[in-house]
């Protein structure tokens, strides 16, 4: 039952009584024995609680006052909800930052996989024309020689990176192509590399083609299975001639080279090839296979899957460049990387196109003096078809009769 905290005393039934234990009036405030007494009126009405009072060892007792507490407010629903929502925003602000940050360090990782080379100390920026920076790359098999010299380059290629047109542009060179190679006359342009490594292949490029070459990168061909690897294979179509010769060359390469078993492919048509099988397909070029024309052609089906795969999505990108970097001597150094990644992520997401030179219908097979086979071209026109696609964005294969 409440209680009234008016008065200082109540009995054991919680009315309202003197110091001495009688009965109070709430209304008047007097004690009922004193109205009787004034007003000279037998009613007594709380005559028993005094004799109680009296009668028994009761004593009048101060009731403390408890302090009251503070009202709990409700907190309305709609501020609950915005509570809420503030803090998932913040888990995933946190976890974001947690993801930015692995990527930075795991890219900081991968710049220092790769083997620098100093020789030239120009920069990537100061070497681009148009905004546009080419990048001449060269795949070699370095099994019995080191990257820089003393082996041929089995793959000749210029990267052309194009920000503002998003685009990555890929101009294979044919290996076997008849050019002027400073300090040894004509020759095939793979002798190049054997004769001076990449500086003198870009030279003679540039040289040959009119380009402005400085920067490069060799890959090592003989570890480009666990390149392929990284992004899950590659699907190609083949002819029983390149299933016969890329199995003789597969066999070589798991036993000879790995002492593993043999991972043939099963047979021609479409097929999905793993590392070892699609590397050893971008490299054949003889047994009625079309030679050195169609092997450009294979390793750019080969490529253009693997740079596909590999801008597919962020985790397959750092796979490939975790199998890629370690492979890599680049004149570059790792401020020209970040400038080239920043400078193409930038504008988005770029596309990959492809093409080889000199075009059909613009070469044909000779010989040299000392009998080698080569291919025959107009210099002017290629450099002309060159600068066309990386430059002014024309594709030749398309305009071409």
């Amino acid at each position: 039952m409440s209680q009234n905290r008016k008065y200082k005393y109540y009995d054991e039934y919680g009315q309202p009584v003197d110091e001495y234990g009688r009965a109070i009036n709430p209304k008047t405030g007097r004690t009922y024995e004193e109205e009787a007494n004034e007003e000279d009126s037998p009613r007594r009405p709380s005559g028993q609680y005094r004799k109680r009072a009296h009668t028994s060892n009761w004593e009048p007792q101060e009731i403390e006052e408890r302090p009251r507490e503070p009202r709990q407010h409700r907190t309305p629903p709609r501020k609950k909800k915005r509570k809420k929502r503030g803090s998932v925003i913040k888990k995933i602000l946190v976890v974001l930052v947690l993801i930015v940050a692995l990527v930075i360090a795991d890219i900081c990782h991968l710049l220092t996989l790769y083997t620098y080379d100093d020789t030239d100390e120009s920069s990537l920026a100061a070497n681009t024309q148009n905004g546009i920076m080419t990048i001449a790359l060269f795949g070699v098999d370095t099994r019995e020689n080191d990257a820089s010299s003393g082996t041929r380059a089995d793959a000749i290629m210029l990267m052309s990176v194009d920000p503002k047109r998003k685009s990555i542009k890929l101009t294979s060179l044919m290996r076997d192509s008849l050019v002027d190679v400073p300090g040894h006359g004509q020759t095939k342009l793979c002798h190049a590399y054997g004769y001076g490594g990449p500086q003198m292949m870009m030279q003679t490029i540039n040289e040959d083609f009119d380009m402005n070459v400085k920067e490069y990168m060799v890959v090592d061909f003989a570890e480009m299975a666990s390149i392929i690897d990284a992004v899950g294979g590659v699907t190609v179509t083949l002819t029983d001639d390149e299933v016969k010769e890329t199995n003789k060359y597969i066999d070589e390469y798991c036993w000879k080279t790995l002492g593993i078993p043999t991972q043939r492919i099963e047979g021609s048509g479409e097929q999905k090839l793993n590392g070892i099988q699609a590397m050893t397909y971008g490299r054949i070029r003889k047994g009625n296979t079309g030679g050195d024309w169609k092997r450009a052609e294979r390793q750019s089906v080969v490529l253009n899957q693997v740079f596909s795969k590999a801008t597919s999505n962020p985790i397959t990108l750092l796979k490939f460049l975790n199998g890629l970097m370690p492979n890599v001597t680049s004149s570059m150094s790792k401020m020209d990387f970040v400038y080239m990644g920043l400078t193409t992520i930038v504008h988005g997401m770029p596309k990959m196109s492809h093409i080889r030179l000199p075009l059909d219908n613009e070469w044909q097979y000779g010989t040299t003096s000392g009998g080698a086979s080569v291919i025959r071209f107009n210099d002017s026109v290629l450099a002309s078809h060159l600068h066309s696609y990386i430059y002014d964005d024309i594709d030749p294969t398309k305009n071409s009769d």
